[in-house]
Parts: C-alpha cells; sequence; structure tokens
C-alpha cells in the first residue's frame, strides 16, 4: 500500500515538472564566438522550388534600415502552380548570439492560396513578428521592445528562415505536396563611426 502512494507521489511530482519545464521560456542560446557568422545569402532547392533568403549587407548601423528578404521561385515544367500557406509562406526565426537570445517568428494561419509563376520571385521583405510575454525575462523583454520600436541595436544576427508551403488544399499532405525549405544568413550590427 505505501509503494502505491509513493509511486502516485513519484507520478505526480513529474507531472509538475514537466508541466513548469513547458511553462519557462526558452529563449536563451549558446554559441561559440569564434564560429562565424553563416554567409548574407543562402539558397536552397527542393524538387521544383527555390527559396532564396539574403541580406543586402553583411552590417548595418545600430537602429538603421534593415534589407534582409526571402524569395521562392518555382522552376517546373508547368506555366505555373498553386501554393497553399499561412498569411506568408516565409519565416523569420531570429537569433542574437552575443546576448544569446532568440526570437520565434508567430504568425497566423489561415489557409492562403498563392499562384507562382515559372520563373518569377515571390519576394517578402523582413518585418520584425516577434513578442514577448510577462513570464519572459526582463532582459528578453527589454531587448524586444527594443527590436519592435526602434530596430536593431548592436550585435551579431542571424536569421534562420524558412519557406513552408503545401501544393495542395488538402491538410494530410504528402511528403512530395508538403515542403519546408531552411537556410540561415547572418548579419553584424554596430554603432556607426563618428568623427
Amino acid at each position: 500500500m505505501d509503494e502505491v502512494i509513493i509511486l502516485r507521489k513519484l507520478f505526480f511530482l513529474s507531472c509538475c515538472l514537466l508541466i513548469l519545464s513547458a511553462c519557462v521560456p526558452n529563449k536563451k542560446v549558446d554559441f561559440d564566438p569564434a564560429s562565424p557568422l553563416p554567409p548574407a545569402e543562402a539558397k536552397v532547392q527542393k524538387s521544383d522550388f527555390i527559396y532564396k533568403l539574403s541580406t543586402e549587407k553583411d552590417v548595418y548601423d545600430t537602429f538603421g534600415e534593415t534589407a534582409i528578404f526571402a524569395e521562392l521561385t518555382y522552376v517546373g515544367e508547368m506555366d505555373s502552380i498553386d501554393i497553399y500557406h499561412a498569411a506568408s509562406p516565409f519565416y523569420f526565426p531570429l537569433e542574437e548570439r552575443t546576448h544569446g537570445i532568440e526570437i520565434d517568428y508567430p504568425m497566423n494561419e489561415p489557409l492562403i492560396m498563392t499562384t507562382l509563376k515559372k520563373d518569377e520571385s515571390l519576394r517578402q521583405k523582413y518585418n520584425f513578428a516577434g513578442g514577448y510575454s510577462d513570464q519572459d525575462e526582463a532582459t528578453y523583454v527589454e531587448f524586444v521592445k527594443m527590436l519592435m520600436n526602434e530596430g536593431f541595436p548592436e550585435g551579431e544576427y542571424i536569421i534562420h528562415g524558412s519557406a513552408e508551403f503545401k501544393t495542395t488544399a488538402l491538410p494530410e499532405a504528402t511528403d512530395d505536396k508538403s515542403f519546408n525549405l531552411k537556410a540561415d544568413i547572418g548579419f553584424t550590427v554596430v554603432e556607426p563611426f563618428s568623427r
């Protein structure tokens, strides 16, 4: 009888720990300062689709305008193809590695259809879409507020971009109808040089 009570208590404690670990935001990342940033442009192809992620510069001034773009191009045999996606097929999760912060890229998820014409790129500019909650650490909240209101502060950034879409409106898409093309790019933000 005592063994049953002990097992129930252990089960209860295990469940509590699992719930607590799910509630704690995991926004910090570790990095090797000697490792180089990814290049300023990356391209990946899967089947008849090419996904390109790029930034026009390797280095930007703090809180200045950035030029980061995602492109998706259909290169198959048909004149055009319909793709189905959330509010956009492009995701731009962000990592700032000197502060060890990761920011997701939340998006509304209606089912939207876009027609891609052969060899014509669908292009979208990066816009910040992250957020925070009252459970996040103060340093994370302050960093996100800065990104939302002012732009990129000094640091080393990696965009873990992806293009996610299907070529069918059916929810149970097979592997040849569901696409998740991923690429990383990097850039640095520095204080502008003044004389």
